[in-house]
């Protein structure tokens, strides 16, 4: 098959990371890929800001470079080229709005949503009523399409997978001492319960260390011997093993691809039921689900892990057995067949 990838920008998002491994590993098998990334408007302002940010931390991954097929950049999607045969898959919120400008085109068109882009409403209503088939990361986005979009049939869903040879524990069990979290300045990844889920845990437990990373600068009200800014691989991979618990404070989560990372390093997760989550925990079974804001229900959960033992011990058996079922094989295994099938329905 040929593929095309349409992606929001050369971002350090998970969505792009995602597709950067999804789009290698159809490469992989023998297929034609090639990702078209929106070129950056930014203001003269804000590259020089940018600049400096790069020059003073270390640079946010740019996940995108794990592709090794061809990757261009475009500023209208209308004016891009596209052989007859390629399928075009919009990723995301705005680049799927972004499809009613190809119309004209007879190419199979595709809509890949990795989340719900809740700040956006009249975004998510345009994107959705497009008639176009819809392959979505979450149980949750299939129902926002049935009961927002109305419009084009929910073919996958089809969830992200990790690699359990990028994220193990890489530390002596005895090492694993503190409570961890991502940290995003934008309200969907709830900033604001962050801050108050370690201002009380400081208070509640002043010996118990905590770890937070981010590829956001760091903010006043999280001190800086706790904050690590765009770590690498090993570096992230070694804040999740030196983890007892980690913490998924969000408002809204596509996926939530760093639940299965910390469980595959060996973590119990707490995470707030904020969409993506409910697909992967069970509460109470292999971690836990506390209602979106609740910080009061994330620290007592945290409370509980970190006093019983037999508990955590229990969950993380069963946390590990999750991250079986979650290997990104088996998403391309499911994407490849969704793809065929459309095809054939398309012809």
């Amino acid at each position: 098959m040929k593929i095309t990838f349409i992606l929001p920008g050369r971002t350090s998002s998970g969505g792009v990371r995602c597709i950067s491994i999804i789009g290698q590993q159809l490469l992989d098998r023998g297929h034609q890929v090639r990702i078209l990334c929106r070129r950056s408007t930014q203001t003269f302002r804000t590259r020089c800001r940018s600049l400096q940010s790069r020059w003073l931390y270390h640079a946010a991954p740019e996940w995108i470079r794990q592709f090794e097929g061809v990757v261009e950049d475009f500023t209208d999607i209308a004016q891009c080229t596209f052989q007859q045969d390629e399928i075009l898959i919009a990723v995301g919120m705005a680049e799927c709005a972004e499809l009613d400008r190809c119309t004209w085109l007879p190419n199979l068109k595709i809509q890949y949503l990795h989340g719900s882009t809740p700040f956006s409403p009249e975004l998510v209503k345009r994107a959705l009523s497009l008639p176009y088939p819809k392959i979505v990361v979450a149980s949750y986005l299939q129902d926002l399409v049935e009961v927002t979009g109305r419009r084009g049939n929910v073919i996958a869903v089809i969830h992200n997978g990790v690699d359990p040879q990028e994220y193990f524990c890489s530390v002596c069990e005895s090492e694993r001492d503190g409570v961890g979290m991502i940290y995003g300045n934008h309200p969907v990844k709830g900033p604001e319960t962050t801050f108050q889920v370690i201002d009380r845990l400081l208070h509640l437990r002043p010996g118990v260390p905590i770890r937070v990373f981010s590829t956001d600068r760091r903010p006043r009200r999280i001190p800086a011997s706790m904050y690590c800014r765009n770590p690498t691989l090993q570096r992230a991979r070694e804040i999740y093993s030196r983890s007892l618990v980690w913490i998924i404070p969000s408002v809204s989560e596509g996926f939530a691809l760093p639940i299965l990372e910390a469980m595959a390093c060996g973590c119990v997760v707490v995470a707030t039921d904020c969409g993506g989550p409910r697909d992967i925990i069970k509460n109470g079974v292999n971690g836990f689900l506390v209602p979106v804001g609740d910080v009061a229900g994330i620290v007592s959960r945290v409370q509980l892990l970190l006093n019983d033992v037999e508990l955590r011990s229990s969950i993380r058996i069963q946390a590990k057995e999750t991250v079986r079922w979650f290997s990104w094989s088996r998403c391309v295994t499911r994407l490849e067949n969704s793809l065929e099938s459309s095809v054939h329905a398309f012809a």
